[in-house]
């Protein structure tokens, strides 16, 4: 079993980043807070192949805008008070806290509420990646329900759906309650035992997102760091990672909702149209797609040579963008109806990095 330390904190964050696709939320705040607690204690991390069959863990995580947590860390003890009344409801006394996703703020959530609560942490996640919904998870792709589910609001409130529920219907009522109680809600839920969670987790993606972070804390040029992603994600489940643009960002448009936005990128007469809205969905260079959702679309600032997030974006700004295949189980077509372009309101299919790149991946492979 490993175990983090304070160690881990500052390349878990720059892998955080790179797998939030653009998205996640900023998480500095947390990190740093998490690293201080970390000083003299460290947190068990238990392999999926690990978890005890009949042992009981809940998900838990962060909800609304990750901004907020940054004006108002968290202290643990809103999701011990959600813990101890999930426990409370279903007679379970839970061994283990698992990750929902893994990236960004969510990476960072469970680990605070493995210190408050002296549980382990699994070494895997339901996302892969920053998705914005609670339908975008394995669970639901093995139709398993969220529920039962208790959220604390930012003010303390806490909120219970304890009846098996429609996960899209759940994920309106839960974003409903957190957008009118202070824009930040905190959930226990997912309660399931360790012979699910080994079928249903995508496993390692927490110690992977170390060591994506590594490589940024290793390269000492941008040809470096390609390497050394190359290396980490080629041993991985993901798939190896492909350069799909390396310009400037010309320009940043707002369209008629805000959370519709694009990136203008040039570079010697190429152009990239990059597409966002909380994460990086679409690419297209030249009018040609160039990578899609659920694919990650990882930007590097190439002045600091470290992973960016989309609401740091600025004219001016020196920027790759490097295409990591998303995990074979978000690529079926059950995943795809939850998680491929058209469910972010984009008229277009996905197309596999490995499709649009065959001379690179064909290189790679063989």
């Amino acid at each position: 079993m490993q175990r983090i330390t304070s160690s881990w904190i500052e390349p878990l964050w720059y892998g955080s980043i790179f797998l939030g696709s653009g998205g996640g939320g900023k998480s500095e705040l947390l990190a740093s807070l998490l690293d201080k607690y970390l000083k003299d204690k460290d947190i068990p991390l238990m392999g999926i192949e690990d978890l005890p069959g009949g042992d009981f863990f809940c998900g838990v995580g962060f909800l609304g805008s990750p901004e907020l947590t940054e004006e108002n860390l968290p202290s643990g003890k809103e999701i011990k008070i959600a813990i101890e009344e999930l426990e409370r409801y279903t007679g379970i006394e839970f061994r283990g806290i698992s990750v929902v996703e893994g990236a960004g703020v969510n990476i960072f959530y469970p680990l605070l509420a493995a210190l408050k609560t002296g549980l382990p942490v699994v070494d895997g996640d339901a996302m892969g990646r920053a998705f914005p919904e609670l339908q975008m998870t394995t669970y639901h792709l093995e139709n398993l329900p969220v529920t039962p589910l208790v959220l604390v609001d930012g003010t303390y409130n806490v909120h219970l759906f304890l009846e098996k529920q429609d996960t899209f219907l759940l994920e309106l009522n839960t974003r409903q309650i957190v957008c009118q109680k202070g824009g930040v809600g905190y959930f226990a839920g997912f309660p399931y035992p360790g012979s699910v969670l080994r079928k249903v987790l995508l496993p390692k993606t927490i110690s992977f997102a170390r060591e994506i972070g590594e490589c940024f804390l290793k390269a000492e040029s941008y040809g470096e760091l390609v390497d050394l992603l190359l290396e980490v994600t080629s041993n991985s489940f993901y798939g190896p990672v492909v350069e799909i643009f390396k310009g400037t960002i010309k320009n940043i448009s707002i369209f008629s909702t805000s959370k519709w936005k694009a990136a203008t990128l040039v570079s010697k007469g190429d152009e990239l149209q990059l597409l966002f809205q909380y994460e990086n969905l679409l690419a297209f260079k030249n009018g040609h797609i160039a990578a899609s959702v659920p694919d990650l679309i990882c930007a590097i600032d190439l002045d600091k040579l470290k992973p960016v997030n989309n609401n740091e974006f600025y004219e001016g700004q020196p920027l790759t963008l490097l295409g990591l295949p998303a995990p074979l189980r978000l690529r079926i077509n059950k995943a795809l109806d939850v998680v491929g372009p058209q469910c972010f309101g984009y008229r277009t299919i996905y197309m596999p990095l490995e499709k649009i790149y065959k001379d690179f991946y064909r290189g790679v492979y063989f």
